[in-house]
């Protein structure tokens, strides 16, 4: 375990989660992968960000925020809806439906969460790491779009972006493709080279880059791979890839983890300190 901090006080990252409907359950879930790797190699603790109903939205369901030192943007399977990030609060309300939720496909009451934990984390210059759907939402929450297929916006892409079913779920996680980094964005002294190779499983990926963005890496196909919020007084980077999976292994993961943490116990002094 990596350990930034040199006092007692814990350094603590809310982190995403998905709604699951199960037999008419709604529960919400994350792996815990992204948990092992904020603990082992970001050296902090960690708090789940609950899901968010439409019905609830006016309600301050992220007040814990306050209290926190950074931001995680999970990955997960299903597509986001650019309505729920393009909408008002009020507008966002009228997409409730029994239809919020298909495994896969939707995700709306995660849309939801995103959309509010980005706004306040950004309100209050908080480091963001997102990974996968995280840094599509954050190209959202910027005004950017997505390629609702890569796949239909190229063959090839669609191929090198996609799932590995044919192979046991942690080697879908092995390296890829290769990416191109920024010469001089904040990834580059992060990674420590040009360029770096990457696990790819996603089906939708940046189409237009949202303005406060900055891109930080690229795949072959010309595709955005990282990006950056322009400004940012802190780490604020959102990630392709799923350094999540074999941080152990792989430095790239391992660095990305390891600066993430090192930005929050940074935030936390700040914050403890009232110079924020």
């Amino acid at each position: 375990m990596i350990t930034h901090a040199k006092d007692d006080v814990t350094t603590v990252v809310g982190v995403t989660s998905n709604r699951l409907l199960a037999e008419g359950v709604h529960r919400d879930w994350l792996r815990r992968k992204y948990v092992q790797a904020l603990v082992r190699y970001a050296g902090v603790a960690c708090v789940i960000l609950p899901t968010i109903d439409a019905e609830d939205e006016e309600l301050d369901n992220l007040a814990i925020m306050g209290r926190l030192d950074g931001l995680l943007l999970t990955g997960d399977e299903s597509n986001i809806d650019p309505a729920v990030f393009n909408s008002s609060a009020a507008g966002r309300l009228k997409l409730t439906s029994q239809h919020d939720v298909q495994a896969g496909v939707r995700d709306r009451p995660r849309d939801r969460l995103s959309t509010a934990a980005i706004e306040k984390a950004i309100a209050v210059g908080m480091p963001i790491l997102g990974i996968c759907r995280g840094l599509q939402e954050l190209n959202l929450y910027f005004g950017g779009t997505l390629h609702p297929s890569l796949s239909e916006w190229g063959p090839e892409s669609g191929q090198m972006h996609a799932e590995k079913p044919g192979l046991p779920r942690d080697r879908q996680y092995d390296t890829a493709h290769s990416v191109k980094i920024c010469p001089d964005g904040v990834l580059l002294p992060i990674a420590g080279a040009a360029e770096a190779h990457v696990s790819s499983l996603h089906n939708q990926g940046i189409e237009k880059l949202g303005a406060g963005l900055k891109p930080e890496a690229w795949a072959s196909d010309g595709l955005i791979e990282a990006a950056s919020v322009i400004g940012a007084p802190t780490l604020q980077l959102g990630v392709q890839w799923h350094p999540e999976w074999h941080a152990e292994t792989d430095s790239l993961s391992k660095r990305l983890f390891n600066a993430f943490g090192a930005a929050c116990v940074a935030y936390r002094i700040k914050r403890d300190r009232g110079i924020l």
